[in-house]
């Protein structure tokens, strides 16, 4: 039986716009998707309930992967027999990989004493602050702060980042970088809940061949999880940095946002093969 496809995706830059939030140059690809049953899994720093809104506005009935990794959140009866291990919640089982949300919190605070940065976290700010933050509507804003296992922050200076990352990884937690904003987490990513995800389907005798998109440093683990890594340039045409350095094989979008998300994913449908971000990089993408 040949290997069925599975895409995932992050959200924020790659088939969302960063700014607006919108996803309707990705259309096209979304509804052949859909017209081929494809299960398309959205994987991002956002929360449970944001992500919940989204697929739900989507039409999706596909697993999450939530708060860079931090949990799996798959649809009750999605896959053929419960999960060891998984928490039933609202409809759907919860694969927890994550650290709490508390330890992080705190974690956060000594490490920020101990080198001497200073940081703003969710933690501190209001459901207005988020909203001019990152441009949110006031009841995606409140989503937003309903975090679990992902703590996002602004570093005032960010060449304070290695130290804070040193210190991070001395207590066995991990920082990474996203579109707008850092983030503690504890020893999971996002790559290891699609690894997850594809060993829960592959035990109940399902063979997948597997596609992920995505545009920043914290997609890096998703891309390197998936078979056939594609990415999604950062506005203006340049390329991830760390992603540059790490995927220069792996395929890039022709553009960034959903447009080039929306061209990726047909070209994928179409059998076709798209640039090298080497290719790109060397042309003075990045």
């Amino acid at each position: 039986m040949p290997a069925a496809l599975l895409v995932a995706t992050d959200l924020d830059g790659s088939l969302l716009d960063e700014e607006t939030y919108s996803c309707e140059p990705a259309r096209p690809a979304l509804s052949a998707l859909a017209e081929r049953k494809v299960p398309l899994v959205l994987a991002s720093s956002k929360t449970r309930a944001e992500m919940e809104e989204i697929a739900h506005a989507l039409g999706l009935l596909s697993p999450l992967v939530v708060e860079n990794g931090g949990a799996l959140v798959i649809p009750a009866g999605h896959l053929a027999r419960d999960i060891p291990g998984a928490r039933a919640d609202g409809g759907a089982q919860v694969v927890e990989l994550g650290a709490p949300r508390a330890r992080l919190v705190g974690a956060l605070a000594a490490m920020t004493r101990e080198i001497g940065a200073g940081v703003r976290s969710f933690a501190d700010l209001s459901p207005e602050e988020v909203q001019q933050l990152t441009g949110l509507p006031e009841a995606a804003a409140r989503r937003a702060l309903q975090r679990e296992y992902d703590e996002p922050f602004l570093l005032e200076d960010e060449s304070r980042a290695p130290a804070l990352g040193e210190a991070a990884a001395r207590r066995g937690l991990r920082i990474t970088r996203g579109g707008r904003f850092f983030h503690i987490t504890g020893a999971t990513d996002k790559g290891r809940a699609l690894r997850v995800l594809v060993g829960l389907y592959e035990a109940g005798g399902r063979r997948l061949s597997t596609v992920a998109l995505g545009d920043s440093e914290n997609d890096l683990s998703l891309l390197q999880a998936a078979q056939r890594p594609i990415v999604i340039p950062r506005p203006g045409g340049r390329i991830d940095g760390a992603l540059a350095a790490a995927l220069a094989e792996a395929e890039c979008a022709p553009e960034p946002g959903p447009a080039g998300w929306n061209a990726a994913v047909l070209t994928v449908l179409g059998t076709g093969r798209l640039p090298a971000v080497g290719a790109r990089v060397v042309r003075g993408g990045a």
